[in-house]
């Protein structure tokens, strides 16, 4: 409706205006300010002392000023006291006639750069909208080999050999991955909503191992990729990179970007838990990737030691809480305002309770870069802990406005993240001198870091897993689905194309190898990842309508009462934090929000495509409606819906079919699964009525 069109509209002309800032800073003279061209300056000369002037003389005349093109004329070119035209004062103003000529050129050069950035940014503003119109289309004919990432990169791979192949010099030096763009303004929305969108029972249930996965995997992964590339490299396999180096390398391609998994996920409704394990892995690693290789680097001005390493440490450690810090500190201050605000009473108010959740999230991030710590860490945090409170405070109409509207901001970034990232292509010389060996050590390198994921899930199996606890355990299927599922992308090659153009490692050529690596691993990564895990998710039967989940009072719960963080959760914070009513995670879908809202919209389209419409009606037989009974009931609102089926007796429990029950069941208990429900319908004989009290007991 209107709104969406608002929140498009508004999101995309943010992420124009920041291109236009970032483009603006990023490769220009640093005389753009203003939109004036800074003049050349003049030849230093003395600056002459007026002789005092006889009584009178000279009153009320401009005084002398150096920075005037015409030296001795005033404003308006009228003579100043003391300085009287002559042969000199003629040779000063060809001089200046001269210097005018160069500030026209340049000023001529500037507005044809600026133009130029214009033209770059509605380019990546075409490929953004050409990216959602080929992603929709393959999804209406079902052709999951191609993710919507992979459709932005080769759109952004095109507009970039176009200009390569013309010469467009300027306008691929528009198109080169930015880091300060990147980490300004692409990165904090999408972290940002990834932290407020989260299904916060399961992640909080499955933190254990995501913290492993996250912090003590990365790490691990950095030394495995970085050993191996660094030890072929000496053994002359590969490009000879230097250790510190190969350290950092592995650093950065430790971050995980599952952006096109995660979308996969969501489409086909996989498991909770396995989803939010990738997710939560995902999202923190990116913020620890970030972290240590800044860390890293620390080491090229000082000597490795014992008291260097625990420096580093000490730093790393220091900005991660730092910043944890600050975006936990906002994320409860966004809490305890909004608890006594009393916003959600006002339906006038809607917007600003809206509003107001990014100037939190943002101040959090813009702190912690003031404070020189991590404000992607800080973002992330703050939006966690805003999920966990702040969101609860809210009216129920904020609360579905905020996170679609920070959904819709997210898309827009992370998808031009793709395209930026293909632009890179030619835009950057990855084609010039590449390093395939060393790209192919690195993928042996990555393969074998991501070893992790099976050694942490059998810790944590072993020691909150066992059998009679409240969470199964970590099944090989999901560690071989999270193994598959580490795709490289954006916050990769960001770190390195930023290395490269400070050239942190001139020696070899290393700052180049590494930013040609990254960008063909991430590259390799969403084709082949991404295009295939479709079929993986299909065949290894991680699908919840395959495989029938525990009851969800076990499955849901997230910090047991009983416990320390239980007790400070139920007995203390939410107290002081809310209004102490029943969280909203209670009403939360195994699906969450936005994601539930994605899947049906997916399922109509697929429902209305033209192919579906052939099929239906070449099976159509008359007199019978075109129109399935399924497409029927997809084509209803709710309310509608439940009052037709009750007509057609599925409230009780007479001829009404047992899947069309299912359905009428399904709308009162949102929050289970479908085979959850057959399973309480069919012990229920039928009943819808008793089996939705049997179905709402099990959620509590």
């Amino acid at each position: 409706g209107v709104m969406g069109r608002t929140h498009l509209f508004l999101a995309a002309a943010a992420l124009a205006v920041a291109a236009c800032l970032s483009g603006a800073d990023a490769g220009r003279p640093t005389h753009r300010g203003g939109g004036k061209a800074k003049e050349p300056e003049p030849t230093p000369t003395p600056e002459p002392v007026p002789e005092p002037a006889a009584e009178g003389e000279g009153e009320g005349e401009i005084m002398l000023s150096s920075a005037g093109p015409h030296h001795g004329s005033g404003a308006l070119g009228m003579p100043i006291a003391g300085f009287e035209p002559g042969h000199e004062h003629e040779h000063e103003h060809e001089g200046g006639e001269e210097e005018d000529e160069d500030a026209r050129e340049e000023l001529e050069e500037e507005e044809k750069e600026v133009a130029t950035l214009k033209w770059g940014i509605v380019i990546g503003l075409m490929c953004l909208s050409v990216t959602f119109l080929i992603a929709h289309y393959f999804e209406s004919i079902d052709f999951p080999y191609l993710p919507e990432a992979g459709v932005a990169v080769l759109l952004g791979i095109l507009a970039s050999a176009v200009f390569y192949v013309l010469h467009g010099e300027m306008m691929l030096g528009d198109m080169k991955f930015d880091f300060e763009f990147f980490m300004i303004w692409l990165l904090p929305p999408i972290i940002f909503e990834a932290g407020y969108n989260m299904n916060r029972q399961a992640f909080f249930a499955n933190l254990f191992p995501t913290v492993l996965y996250a912090f003590l995997g990365t790490l691990m992964s950095t030394f495995i990729v970085g050993g191996i590339v660094w030890q072929a490299g000496k053994m002359g396999i590969s490009h000879p990179i230097g250790g510190l180096a190969a350290l950092t390398f592995g650093s950065l391609i430790s971050a995980t970007d599952p952006v096109t998994v995660l979308a996969v996920f969501q489409a086909l409704g996989v498991k909770v838990d396995l989803f939010s394990m990738v997710f939560g892995e995902s999202v923190m690693n990116d913020a620890v990737a970030i972290v240590l290789s800044r860390t890293l680097l620390g080491f090229k001005y000082v000597d490795v030691s014992g008291a260097t390493i625990a420096a580093a440490v000490g730093l790393f450690l220091k900005i991660f809480i730092g910043s944890l810090v600050i975006g936990v500190a906002f994320g409860f201050l966004s809490a305890y305002v909004y608890k006594h605000a009393g916003m959600d009473h006002h339906a006038d108010s809607l917007f600003v309770e809206s509003a107001m959740i990014a100037t939190f999230a943002w101040g959090s991030y813009y702190m912690a870069e003031a404070f020189e710590l991590s404000g992607i860490v800080a973002i992330l945090f703050c939006g966690i802990v805003m999920a966990k409170y702040t969101r609860d405070n809210l009216s129920a109409e904020a609360q579905m406005l905020t996170a679609r509207q920070f959904k819709v901001v997210a898309l827009l970034a992370e998808t031009f993240v793709f395209v930026y990232l293909g632009m890179a292509a030619f835009a950057f010389p990855i084609w010039e001198g590449t390093t395939w060996k060393m790209i192919g050590v690195s993928m042996v390198g990555c393969a074998l870091g991501r070893l992790h994921i099976y050694l942490f899930s059998f810790i944590t199996n072993m020691l909150f897993r066992r059998e009679g606890a409240d969470l199964p355990p970590i099944s090989t299927t999901y560690m071989h689905v999270m193994w598959f599922s580490g795709l490289r992308g954006g916050v990769a090659f960001a770190i390195s194309a930023i290395g490269y153009q400070h050239n942190d490692f001139p020696d070899n050529d290393d700052s180049k190898a590494i930013m040609q690596t990254t960008l063909i691993l991430a590259m390799f990564t969403i084709f082949l990842m991404g295009g295939t895990i479709t079929d993986i998710a299909r065949a290894t039967g991680i699908l919840e309508d395959k495989n029938a989940p525990k009851p969800l009072g076990k499955r849901r719960a997230t910090l047991k009462e009983g416990s320390t963080l239980g007790k400070l959760h139920e007995n203390h914070l939410r107290r002081v934090f809310t209004r102490n009513k029943s969280s909203s995670e209670e009403l939360e879908y195994d699906n969450e929000g936005c994601r539930a809202a994605a899947v049906t919209i997916q399922r109509h389209f697929r429902a209305n495509s033209s192919s579906a419409k052939e099929f239906r009606k070449a099976t159509a037989k008359p007199p019978k409606s075109a129109m399935s009974s399924t497409d029927y009931k997809q084509s209803l609102d709710e309310e509608t819906l439940e009052q037709v089926m009750k007509s057609a007796g599925a409230g009780s429990g007479s001829a009404a079919s047992f899947e069309d029950k299912v359905d009428v069941l399904r709308l009162k208990v949102p929050g289970a699964s479908s085979d959850e429900l057959r399973k309480i319908l069919k012990e229920c004989d039928g009943d819808v009525e008793q089996a939705a009290r049997e179905a709402t007991k099990s959620m509590v």
